[in-house]
Protein backbone atom coordinates (compact mmCIF):
# COMPACT_ATOMS: atom_id res chain seq x y z
CA UNK A 1 0.00 0.00 0.00
CA UNK A 2 2.88 2.46 1.06
CA UNK A 3 4.84 2.62 -2.05
CA UNK A 4 1.66 2.34 -4.48
CA UNK A 5 0.33 5.58 -2.67
CA UNK A 6 3.78 7.10 -3.40
CA UNK A 7 4.10 6.06 -6.75
CA UNK A 8 0.53 6.91 -7.72
CA UNK A 9 -0.09 10.08 -5.60
CA UNK A 10 3.73 11.70 -5.88
CA UNK A 11 3.68 11.87 -1.64
CA UNK A 12 7.56 12.55 -0.67
CA UNK A 13 8.43 8.88 1.46
CA UNK A 14 8.38 10.86 4.90
CA UNK A 15 4.97 12.40 4.22
CA UNK A 16 3.61 8.96 3.65
CA UNK A 17 4.97 7.84 6.62
CA UNK A 18 3.40 10.98 8.41
CA UNK A 19 0.16 10.44 7.10
CA UNK A 20 -2.92 9.75 9.77
CA UNK A 21 -6.33 9.02 8.65
CA UNK A 22 -7.68 11.96 9.78
CA UNK A 23 -5.65 13.71 6.51
CA UNK A 24 -7.42 11.53 4.14
CA UNK A 25 -11.07 12.58 3.81
CA UNK A 26 -12.41 8.85 2.16
CA UNK A 27 -16.28 10.37 1.14
CA UNK A 28 -14.68 13.27 -1.01
CA UNK A 29 -11.86 11.67 -2.24
CA UNK A 30 -9.53 14.00 -0.28
CA UNK A 31 -5.62 13.85 0.99
CA UNK A 32 -4.65 16.87 3.10
CA UNK A 33 -0.57 17.26 3.72
CA UNK A 34 -0.15 20.20 6.81
CA UNK A 35 3.05 19.23 7.69
CA UNK A 36 5.22 18.92 5.15
CA UNK A 37 9.34 19.55 3.93
CA UNK A 38 7.96 22.83 2.11
CA UNK A 39 6.23 24.04 4.56
CA UNK A 40 3.46 24.63 2.29
CA UNK A 41 0.20 23.03 3.58
CA UNK A 42 -1.65 21.41 0.41
CA UNK A 43 -4.91 19.55 -0.38
CA UNK A 44 -6.07 17.36 -3.48
CA UNK A 45 -8.25 14.98 -4.93
CA UNK A 46 -7.19 11.38 -5.20
CA UNK A 47 -6.99 9.22 -8.23
CA UNK A 48 -9.39 6.97 -8.46
CA UNK A 49 -8.19 3.82 -8.09
CA UNK A 50 -5.84 4.98 -5.35
CA UNK A 51 -8.73 6.26 -3.52
CA UNK A 52 -10.54 2.72 -4.10
CA UNK A 53 -7.64 1.21 -2.80
CA UNK A 54 -7.44 3.01 0.69
CA UNK A 55 -11.19 2.43 1.25
CA UNK A 56 -10.62 -1.09 0.88
CA UNK A 57 -7.31 -0.81 3.21
CA UNK A 58 -9.26 0.91 5.20
CA UNK A 59 -12.06 -1.45 6.46
CA UNK A 60 -9.42 -4.54 6.25
CA UNK A 61 -7.55 -2.53 8.96
CA UNK A 62 -11.11 -2.42 10.82
CA UNK A 63 -11.75 0.17 13.54
CA UNK A 64 -9.16 3.10 13.58
CA UNK A 65 -8.63 6.22 15.33
CA UNK A 66 -8.27 9.58 13.17
CA UNK A 67 -4.70 10.04 14.41
CA UNK A 68 -3.36 6.40 13.67
CA UNK A 69 -1.31 5.62 11.03
CA UNK A 70 -2.63 5.13 7.30
CA UNK A 71 0.77 3.15 6.74
CA UNK A 72 1.54 1.27 10.24
CA UNK A 73 4.82 -0.34 10.74
CA UNK A 74 5.17 -3.62 11.44
CA UNK A 75 4.70 -3.88 14.94
CA UNK A 76 2.50 -0.84 15.39
CA UNK A 77 3.50 2.51 15.25
CA UNK A 78 4.94 4.42 12.55
CA UNK A 79 6.86 3.13 9.81
CA UNK A 80 10.50 3.53 9.92
CA UNK A 81 12.05 5.46 6.59
CA UNK A 82 15.46 5.82 7.84
CA UNK A 83 15.83 2.21 5.60
CA UNK A 84 13.72 2.85 3.32
CA UNK A 85 15.13 2.26 0.14
CA UNK A 86 16.64 -1.00 1.40
CA UNK A 87 13.13 -2.49 2.49
CA UNK A 88 11.71 -0.97 -0.98
CA UNK A 89 14.29 -3.29 -3.09
CA UNK A 90 13.51 -6.58 -0.48
CA UNK A 91 9.40 -6.09 -1.12
CA UNK A 92 10.03 -5.66 -4.74
CA UNK A 93 12.26 -9.05 -5.31
CA UNK A 94 9.59 -10.72 -2.39
CA UNK A 95 7.49 -9.63 -5.64
CA UNK A 96 9.24 -11.04 -8.03
CA UNK A 97 10.72 -8.75 -9.31
CA UNK A 98 13.84 -9.24 -11.01
CA UNK A 99 15.41 -6.43 -13.24
CA UNK A 100 18.81 -6.29 -11.61
CA UNK A 101 19.33 -2.38 -12.58
CA UNK A 102 16.86 -1.74 -10.20
CA UNK A 103 18.98 -3.52 -6.71
CA UNK A 104 22.62 -2.06 -8.48
CA UNK A 105 24.45 0.78 -7.24
CA UNK A 106 27.78 1.95 -9.09
CA UNK A 107 29.37 4.48 -10.39
CA UNK A 108 26.62 4.78 -13.54
CA UNK A 109 23.53 4.42 -11.51
CA UNK A 110 22.25 4.26 -8.26
CA UNK A 111 19.51 1.55 -7.26
CA UNK A 112 16.58 2.28 -6.88
CA UNK A 113 15.33 4.52 -3.44
CA UNK A 114 11.99 5.36 -2.53
CA UNK A 115 12.67 9.07 -3.68
CA UNK A 116 12.34 7.44 -7.49
CA UNK A 117 8.67 6.50 -6.72
CA UNK A 118 7.81 10.39 -6.91
CA UNK A 119 9.89 10.89 -10.08
CA UNK A 120 7.90 7.91 -11.39
CA UNK A 121 4.81 9.60 -10.49
CA UNK A 122 6.32 12.85 -12.16
CA UNK A 123 7.52 11.12 -15.16
CA UNK A 124 4.25 9.40 -15.96
CA UNK A 125 2.25 12.44 -15.30
CA UNK A 126 3.94 14.28 -17.74
CA UNK A 127 3.81 12.19 -20.58
CA UNK A 128 -0.01 12.01 -19.37
CA UNK A 129 0.31 15.88 -20.80
CA UNK A 130 -0.97 17.11 -16.79
CA UNK A 131 0.39 20.48 -15.93
CA UNK A 132 2.79 22.05 -14.29
CA UNK A 133 0.54 23.16 -11.65
CA UNK A 134 -1.13 19.89 -11.22
CA UNK A 135 1.78 18.03 -10.35
CA UNK A 136 3.38 20.16 -7.97
CA UNK A 137 -0.37 20.37 -5.85
CA UNK A 138 0.70 17.07 -5.42
CA UNK A 139 4.19 16.92 -5.09
CA UNK A 140 4.84 19.90 -3.34
CA UNK A 141 7.85 21.24 -5.79
CA UNK A 142 8.44 25.03 -5.70
CA UNK A 143 9.36 25.40 -8.80
CA UNK A 144 9.10 24.56 -12.67
CA UNK A 145 12.66 23.56 -12.77
CA UNK A 146 12.12 20.70 -10.38
CA UNK A 147 9.35 19.11 -12.78
CA UNK A 148 11.39 20.18 -15.74
CA UNK A 149 14.18 17.85 -14.96
CA UNK A 150 11.90 15.03 -15.95
CA UNK A 151 10.55 16.11 -19.13
CA UNK A 152 13.22 13.76 -21.40
CA UNK A 153 12.36 10.59 -19.76
CA UNK A 154 8.36 11.96 -20.04
CA UNK A 155 9.00 11.67 -23.78
CA UNK A 156 10.28 8.60 -23.81
CA UNK A 157 7.81 7.02 -21.84
CA UNK A 158 5.16 9.36 -24.32
CA UNK A 159 6.81 7.52 -27.03
CA UNK A 160 6.44 4.19 -25.57
CA UNK A 161 2.90 4.65 -24.64
CA UNK A 162 3.58 4.37 -20.95
CA UNK A 163 1.14 6.85 -19.01
CA UNK A 164 0.01 5.46 -16.19
CA UNK A 165 1.13 2.69 -13.51
CA UNK A 166 -1.64 -0.30 -12.80
CA UNK A 167 -4.78 0.75 -11.18
CA UNK A 168 -4.01 0.29 -7.53
CA UNK A 169 -7.14 -1.00 -6.00
CA UNK A 170 -6.96 -3.77 -9.12
CA UNK A 171 -2.49 -4.60 -8.68
CA UNK A 172 -3.06 -5.57 -5.05
CA UNK A 173 -4.02 -9.45 -5.27
CA UNK A 174 -5.82 -9.32 -1.43
CA UNK A 175 -8.14 -6.29 -3.14
CA UNK A 176 -9.18 -8.57 -6.19
CA UNK A 177 -12.05 -10.80 -5.73
CA UNK A 178 -11.51 -14.20 -7.01
CA UNK A 179 -12.76 -14.79 -10.29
Amino acid sequence: MFWGVLAREGMRRDEGVSLDWCHIDLDRGLVRLDTNKTDDPRTWVLSQDVLAALRLWHAIRGKVEPNEPVFPGEHGGRLNAEHAAEVLRAHLRLAGVTREELFVSNKHRQALRAHNLQATFVTLALASDKSETWISDRTGHKSSEMIRRYYRKARTFAELGLHALAPMDQSIPEFVAPT
